[in-house]
């Protein structure tokens, strides 16, 4: 595992590899195409952690993130805030990506392939934290990610966190939890080598 900084960037302590970087260019000759849109870093995880600097989780709360892709989200929980974090994605094509960035960040993160769609209530129930970032950007995802966070309140789970740059469905999605779970969406903007603006939508589950 080599750790070149002129191909690497560290931003909330997580180190990231631009495709520059030779152990990232190793693993796109070895392993397959990404698709669902997980071939890059999004910029609504930096919100996130930006969020999460300020608000730390629990120690050893179990974390789920959804649509993890790369995994940075995931690899700050797990690194800074002592969580124990499952990464699941559509797309197991992420997942070798996600293991070299953790590698890099000497941390350890749980995978798991499926549509987050599809977890039943029993399963959330599973987790004390949900987080996400940039999920809902298809007009067809709200009804889906809106059902997917009623289950998540119906299984206990505490705490829903999901990042987004103010895409309309994602925004649909907030206003309906605003009304029926008396969630807050709170805007938030974050620099690293450009700009994020986007907001957190946090659903407190007592």
């Amino acid at each position: 595992m080599s750790d070149l900084k002129p191909h690497s960037r560290e931003y909330f302590g997580v180190t990231s590899l631009l495709a520059a970087h030779p152990d990232m260019r190793r693993l796109k000759r070895s392993t397959s195409a990404t698709h669902l849109h997980g071939n890059k870093l999004w910029g609504s995880a930096y919100i996130l952690m930006d969020y999460l600097q300020e608000h730390p989780l629990e120690p050893s709360s179990r974390v789920l993130e959804l649509g993890c892709g790369w995994g940075l989200a995931s690899i700050y929980c797990a690194k800074y805030l002592g969580a124990d974090v499952t990464a699941l994605d559509a797309d197991p094509a992420v997942f070798p990506y996600l293991e070299l960035l953790a590698d890099h960040n000497q941390t350890t993160i749980n995978t798991l392939s499926g549509d987050f769609t599809a977890l039943s209530v029993a399963e959330l129930a599973e987790y004390d934290i949900i987080i996400a970032s940039d999920i809902c950007f298809w007009d067809e995802m709200s009804e889906a990610l809106y059902e997917l966070i009623a289950r998540a309140v119906d299984a206990g789970v505490k705490q829903i966190l999901i990042a987004d740059p103010h895409r309309p469905p994602f925004l649909n999605v907030a206003e309906a939890c605003i009304d029926d779970f008396f969630a807050e969406l709170l805007p938030r903007e974050v620099s690293t080598s450009r700009r994020h603006r986007g907001s957190i939508l946090v659903i407190e589950n007592a």
